[in-house]
């Protein structure tokens, strides 16, 4: 069987009309989409790119791999969408959750089949950050299986996902099986999709990336849910032998007065126990559920044995517990990984004053090279000052750090996640400027990847943008297999309207497939 399109320069994947009584969105082969200009940084006009790039990256990001029995987990909160005060806590479930594994598999196979075809060959392959749910041991360690090749035995020790929320019965969770009329399905218009439950927790082989891959750092990688700094003890109860499946609600979710904090992530920052205290069920106790720190985290991306050495991550990285690093394998061209998590809680980021100043010296001695930025959060979300800064100083937001990148004309890119969200930024400045380029999440609609190719020629300096869909059929088939599940996965996505990143997240067209000008003196 041919294998479906993946690069959007040959065909895209796009929505249905949605389905007049529940308003569902099939997706279906689109037209392709070519590359637009972008010229706001330069004055003139667009120029010719030549046939080879100075280098060729991939972006991946926000995979957002979830132990989907982790006590940590609170699905029942997104009972709670639409009360202005829950906004920050969630979203708390995704009906599309119990396909995550299979829909990572196939992206990372299409980047795969990608890097072999002739003169396409990447540098390296990018992770900007949430690849994990919660920072578990666990999680961190199917992730790296996932990123690396080996085995992936999604039902384990989850009884064959019968002990996930999507097994459970409740109304307010989607289940494929014909025999359940939740809400997802009544409301939402859901499909039935019979064995698909049973099917995702199958076993397979994962292939790996076959490519050098570096590593970053995000929020949902540090803290309890992506939101709370774990309290003392806090392992006793996510690695025990409960999960709560429900808290005491004062009256009816669906009324906006159900709560009167005005916002409950800081009270959940304060303590993330403090939604956990009633209904709970019992579940298969696991010591691997326990959560890691940063040095933890360094160390095990280190011992892979997989290139490039520690995906990035430094001796000098596992022994001070940072995860800030440059990267200078790609002749031309420098990255810069910063790590911009807030250790003190909240969802944003920030830079700490060691950290700040590292940067300032690693872009002070870049010489000819190019520089391009990775992180989790990009300046539009580089706002929190949460905390004193004690684990690294005075903390440094979006307009600080905006101002000493546009001190070096080196600097043309910064790629971001976070967001969930294809959005492609023009940063003007005094030394010509940069471009922000956030790319959408794996664990939602529209599942997507980005090609970035950076050009350099007498005129200035280009980088060509591609979007790139996971390489399953836009329908699922019905035929359980893993591509099916995965595609299962993104159609599902796309009709989640509690997602992160919403029902627009593919962004505009000049969002995703553009090429992206600056000019250098």
């Amino acid at each position: 069987m041919t294998r479906p399109p993946r690069d959007t320069t040959q065909a895209t994947i796009i929505r249905t009309a949605p389905q007049p009584d529940t308003g569902y969105r099939r997706l279906t082969a689109g037209p392709a989409e070519q590359h637009r200009a972008r010229t706001e940084l330069i004055t003139g006009s667009a120029w010719s790119l030549p046939d080879r790039p100075v280098g060729r990256l991939v972006q991946v990001t926000d995979f957002q791999l979830a132990d989907l029995v982790s006590p940590s987990r609170l699905e029942f909160l997104q009972r709670l969408a639409g009360v202005p005060a829950w906004r920050r806590m969630l979203p708390a479930y995704r009906p599309q959750e119990f396909l995550l594994l299979q829909a990572i598999e196939a992206i990372l196979r299409t980047i795969r089949e990608l890097a072999t075809e002739p003169g396409r060959g990447f540098d390296a392959v990018i992770t900007t950050g949430d690849n994990t749910d919660s920072a578990q041991l666990n999680e961190l360690q199917t992730f790296l299986t996932l990123m690396n090749g080996g085995p992936i035995r999604p039902g384990d020790p989850n009884d064959g996902l019968d002990s996930t929320v999507s097994a459970s019965g409740n109304e307010y969770y989607w289940n494929p099986e014909p025999t359940s009329r939740d809400r997802w399905k009544t409301e939402r218009g859901l499909p039935n999709h019979p064995g698909a439950l049973a099917a995702a927790a199958r076993p397979f082989e994962a292939g790996g990336l076959g490519a050098p891959w570096l590593a970053c750092f995000g929020n949902h990688d540090c803290l309890v849910q992506g939101r709370a700094p774990a309290p003392p003890g806090y392992d006793d109860f996510l690695t025990g032998g409960s999960k709560p499946s429900d808290r005491p609600l004062d009256r009816d979710p669906s009324d906006p007065q159900s709560t009167q904090r005005p916002d409950t992530l800081d009270a959940y920052c304060d303590d993330p126990l403090i939604f956990s205290t009633a209904a709970p069920h019992d579940i298969e106790a696991l010591p691997e559920r326990r959560m890691i720190d940063k040095a933890t985290y360094v160390r095990l991306h280190r011992e892979t044995g997989q290139q490039p050495a520690g995906h990035g991550f430094t001796a000098e990285n596992a022994a001070d517990g940072t995860a800030y690093y440059s990267y200078d394998a790609i002749d031309g061209l420098r990255l810069i990984i910063l790590d911009t998590t807030n250790p003190a809680g909240g969802v944003d980021g920030c830079v700490d004053e060691r950290q700040f100043g590292w940067l300032a010296g690693e872009l002070g001695s870049a010489g000819e090279r190019l520089v391009i930025i990775c992180s989790h959060h990009g300046l539009s979300t580089l706002t929190n000052a949460t905390g004193d800064g004690t684990w690294g100083g005075r903390l440094r937001l979006a307009d600080e750090v905006e101002e000493l990148l546009h001190r070096h004309g080196s600097v043309i890119a910064w790629l971001s996640g976070h967001t969930h969200v294809n959005k492609v930024t023009p940063r003007p400045g005094p030394s010509g400027g940069f471009w922000e380029i956030s790319t959408s999440s794996i664990a939602e609609w529209p599942v997507q990847v980005r090609e970035l190719e950076v050009f350099a020629t007498d005129e200035g300096i280009a980088i060509r943008a591609t979007m790139i869909d996971s390489a399953v059929a836009p329908e699922p088939t019905g035929d359980l297999d893993l591509d099916d599940l995965a595609g299962l996965h993104r159609e599902v996505a796309a009709n989640d309207p509690g997602s992160v990143g919403g029902l627009d997240a593919e962004g505009t067209p000049q969002d995703r497939n553009v090429v992206l000008y600056l000019r250098r003196s």
